[in-house]
């Protein structure tokens, strides 16, 4: 792409501090011309894990169901959390999962990150598998109502399928165990 061309952010103003997240409003410029505003959400950053568990060949992944107060309904998904300060991902992993599910992680594993809506927000979300799972239960953040869910692949595949399951990081993280960890985890 043409360097003259590109669209630079010349003015940035933070219009709310909030604990996790920042709003800002940028002034956006193509060739010396002011040519757009666009809010922007500033976010520090979260966790997705994939607890799951092998018995017998089969694979069985463990969900919460819990209100999202945001778009007032359950959202069946994917244990995941909000970064604290600077804090290191996989003790996220581990207490979001000891918070949400009552279990510890014995085998922690990095896909990558993705971020969650580029167009408008900064949240990157780190994607992990977890497996070797043991009983090690944290008290859940005091806003949190949660129903543990454990279910099989072909299970989640249905409640995707019959828009049970509507979480985007859930249905990807679901997606990248399918296509890059599956197999792997089924030859041990």
């Amino acid at each position: 792409m043409e360097s003259n061309n590109l669209i630079n952010r010349v003015n940035s103003e933070t219009i709310h501090r909030g604990e996790y997240i920042n709003l800002r409003t940028d002034e956006l410029e193509k060739n010396g011309k002011i040519i757009a505003k666009r809010d922007v959400v500033e976010h520090v950053g979260s966790i997705v894990a994939v607890p799951y568990e092998i018995n017998d060949q089969n694979i069985y992944f463990y969900l919460v169901r819990q209100w999202r107060n945001p778009i007032e309904d359950w959202v069946l998904e994917f244990p995941a959390g909000t970064l604290n300060s600077e804090e290191n991902h996989e003790i996220a992993v581990v207490r979001e999962l000891q918070e949400e599910i009552g279990m510890r992680p014995t085998i922690i594993d990095y896909w990558s990150y993705l971020y969650v809506a580029p167009g408008w927000c900064t949240e990157k979300i780190h994607c992990y598998m977890a497996g070797g799972l043991k009983k090690s239960k944290l008290i859940s953040d005091v806003d949190e109502q949660i129903e543990v869910v454990k279910l099989s692949q072909e299970e989640i595949f249905n409640k995707i399928k019959n828009l049970e399951i509507i979480d985007l990081k859930t249905i990807s993280a679901f997606n990248i165990f399918q296509n890059y960890y599956k197999n792997d985890f089924l030859k041990i």
